[in-house]
């Protein structure tokens, strides 16, 4: 899955650090309605880069994350 962090947001675009973290909330916000608890808390600082790109209209790049299973 890909995620962006406010931080690439402001990288990217060069928006102000608040609306950065303001997208960043109203993404994790989408994540909750489409059935995904996990992005209801508020020390989590990325969301999905679809989604963010969705709401923006622009084709940001972000981290590319793979959750490591453990082996036992």
């Amino acid at each position: 899955m890909n995620i962006i962090t406010k931080d690439e947001i402001i990288e990217q675009t060069g928006m102000t650090k608040s609306v950065a973290s303001r997208i960043i909330r109203e993404g994790k916000q989408e994540m909750v309605k489409k059935g995904y608890p996990f992005y209801n808390n508020k020390r989590l600082n990325f969301c999905p880069l679809e989604v963010v790109n969705k709401m923006l209209g622009l084709e940001l790049k972000g981290n590319d994350y793979h959750a490591i299973k453990s082996a036992s």
